[in-house]
């Protein structure tokens, strides 16, 4: 059982494909039996609410969030940490950008630790600019917080009922390097596994 957050800012073109993603992943998955899709539409001036609401009479493991104005990826998300019921959750970015194949990777291996992150192999495909900077913010958080992983944002599995107890302040995108930070400063197993982004 997995719960998936999905905060949505103007993603009316992408947000049907993202719940297909995540449903194809998990019915192509031995792994898992229920989930649930938490959407959390964060204040989107474009039709994202109509279409997460045509969603919600398709997908009955949908619950629908709404913020009334645009709060940020960050609170966006931990009020969907609010919501969801089962032990596990991953995060999903609303604009489709994570694949199938690689959410499907992260449920068969959620068991193998509290944590379990993802971090990809095929950054060939990406710039080089891109690649530098995601070097030098690895970088920053191994000299200033101690930590050594591959990829600090990495899509990841986490533990529910721990992350609930941080004191998450991070309102934008960077709330995902702070719980995998403070998580790793706590006493949780975590792993890494390589995949395709």
């Amino acid at each position: 059982m997995i719960s998936f957050i999905v905060c949505a800012f103007n993603e009316e073109d992408n947000i049907e494909n993202t719940v297909i993603s995540i449903s194809e992943a998990v019915e192509t998955s031995i792994y898992i039996e229920n989930y649930e899709i938490v959407i959390i539409n964060d204040g989107s001036k474009d039709k994202t609410k109509d279409t997460i609401l045509a969603l919600k009479k398709k997908f009955t493991n949908i619950t629908y969030l709404q913020n009334h104005k645009n709060l940020g990826y960050g609170q966006s998300l931990v009020k969907g940490l609010t919501a969801i019921n089962y032990d596990k959750f991953m995060v999903i970015p609303g604009d489709n950008d994570l694949p199938k194949e690689t959410i499907k990777i992260g449920l068969q291996n959620m068991n193998k630790a509290d944590l379990v992150m993802l971090f990809p192999i095929n950054t060939d495909n990406r710039s080089k600019v891109r690649n530098v900077v995601s070097i030098v913010f690895n970088l920053m958080y191994l000299i200033f917080f101690d930590t050594y992983v591959n990829y600090i944002n990495a899509p990841a599995v986490y533990p529910t009922k721990i992350v609930r107890n941080l004191k998450l302040k991070s309102n934008r995108f960077s709330i995902i390097s702070e719980m995998i930070t403070k998580l790793l400063h706590s006493d949780v197993t975590y792993c890494e596994i390589p995949a395709f982004f």
